[in-house]
C-alpha cells in the first residue's frame, strides 16, 4: 500500500459533485452565506468538505487576493495552515473529551471571537463538528449567531441526521445532504490515490459501505479490519446467549458514546445484511468475508425478524443522538435481538 498522492489544486473530494458544483456556483456568484449544515451518515466526507470550503474561502492564491476563487489552490501559505489545522481564523469547535456535549461556554467562547476582526483572512470561520453534540442551552446560544452574524463570519456546521438539531438552527442554514458513496468510487479512488493494490481496494470498498473516510483508515491503519472481524464476531454471538450475558456485555462496553456509535453502525451493517441474505440476495452483502455464517443465521433468523433488528438499531443510534442513557437504550436493544440456539 502506498500514501496518498501530493494534492493537485482543487477540491480533491472523491463523490459529491453536486454540493461541490453547489459551492463552486456560490463562490463564483460572490453569494456565500453565513452558515452551511453538512449532513449525511458518519465517515464520507463531511469534515474534509467544511474544510475544502474554509480552504477556498481563505485562499490566496486566485487572481484576486480580495475574491474568494472556485477552489483552493493548495499551495498557498492560507492553504496549507487550513489543511495542517493551524490557521488563526479558521476555529474547530467538538465536545471535549471528558465531557458529553458541547457547551454553552465553547459556544459564548465562539461568539467572542467572531466579534473580533479576523487575524490574516478575509473571514472568520467556525466549524462545528457533530453539532447534534450541542446540548439545548449550547443549541439556543448558537441561535444568537445564526440570527445576527457577523458580517465576514461563517459558520460551517456537520451533522449525521438534520433531524437532530432544532427546527429554528436548520430554518437558518444552508443544508447541504451528503450521500453514501457507491463501492466503485471507493474502489477506484483507493487504487488511484492510495495506491492499493485492486483485490485489498474491492475487499475494502465493500466493506466501507459508501463511506470513503472509513476505507481510508482501513487501508492506513492494519490493525483495522482485525478489530472488525473480532468485534463482529462478538456481536454475531449475542442471538445465541442468554440474557443476563446479554446485559453483562452491556456493562462491559462502557459509556464512551463514540465506541457505542461505531460497534452500532457495524451492528447495522450485519443486520441490513441479514435482510438480503434472508431474501437469498447474498451476493448483495456488505460483509463478503463472512457470508457463509450469515446464510447460516439468516436461515435461522428470518425476514421479518431480521428487519425488525434493524428498526431497533436505528432506534438505539437516535436515542443516542438525542443523549438517552446509553446503558439503558443498549439493554433495551439486547433485549429486542431475536434469540437462536448455538
Amino acid at each position: 500500500m502506498g500514501t496518498p498522492q501530493m494534492q493537485a489544486p482543487g477540491w480533491n473530494i472523491v463523490g459529491h459533485e453536486h454540493i461541490v458544483d453547489i459551492l463552486r456556483r456560490t463562490l463564483a456568484a460572490q453569494q456565500v452565506r453565513h452558515a452551511y449544515l453538512f449532513a449525511g451518515p458518519p465517515r464520507i466526507g463531511k469534515s474534509l468538505l467544511a474544510r475544502r470550503l474554509a480552504q477556498t474561502l481563505l485562499c490566496t492564491g486566485g487572481p484576486d487576493p480580495h475574491i474568494s476563487p472556485q477552489e483552493p489552490c493548495n499551495n498557498c501559505l492560507s492553504c496549507r495552515k487550513v489543511l495542517h489545522g493551524n490557521h488563526p481564523d479558521v476555529h474547530i469547535i467538538t465536545k471535549a473529551a471528558d465531557k458529553q456535549f458541547i457547551v454553552i461556554e465553547q459556544v459564548r467562547a465562539l461568539q467572542s471571537d467572531a466579534a473580533r476582526r479576523t487575524m490574516e483572512g478575509r473571514r472568520n470561520i467556525f466549524i462545528i463538528e457533530n453539532a447534534q453534540d450541542m446540548n439545548v442551552q449550547a443549541a439556543n446560544c448558537i441561535l444568537k449567531t445564526l440570527e445576527e452574524p457577523e458580517p465576514d463570519v461563517v459558520l460551517l456546521l456537520t451533522v449525521p441526521d438534520a433531524g437532530v438539531l432544532l427546527p429554528t438552527i436548520i430554518s437558518r442554514v444552508q443544508m447541504l445532504s451528503m450521500q453514501l458513496l457507491t463501492s466503485q468510487q471507493i474502489k477506484q479512488a483507493l487504487i488511484e490515490r492510495w495506491e492499493v493494490e485492486p483485490e485489498e481496494a474491492t475487499l475494502v470498498a465493500a466493506l466501507a459501505a459508501g463511506r470513503l473516510g472509513w476505507a481510508v483508515q482501513a487501508v492506513e491503519d492494519e490493525d483495522l479490519l482485525d478489530e472488525r472481524k473480532s468485534q463482529l464476531e462478538l456481536l454475531t454471538k449475542i442471538p445465541t446467549i442468554s440474557t443476563v450475558q446479554r446485559f453483562d456485555f452491556v456493562q462491559r462496553q462502557g459509556t464512551d458514546s463514540e465506541k457505542l456509535r461505531h460497534m452500532l453502525e457495524l451492528w447495522l451493517l450485519w443486520w441490513r445484511d441479514m435482510v438480503l441474505a434472508a431474501n437469498g440476495c447474498l451476493d448483495l452483502t456488505v460483509n463478503v468475508d463472512m457470508r457463509d455464517l450469515l446464510k447460516k443465521q439468516s436461515t435461522r433468523i428470518g425476514t421479518h425478524e431480521a428487519e425488525r433488528m434493524v428498526r431497533a438499531i436505528l432506534q438505539t443510534q437516535e436515542s443516542l443522538d438525542q443523549n438517552v442513557n446509553a446503558r439503558v437504550a443498549l439493554e433495551v436493544l439486547m433485549l429486542d435481538t431475536p434469540s437462536i440456539k448455538a
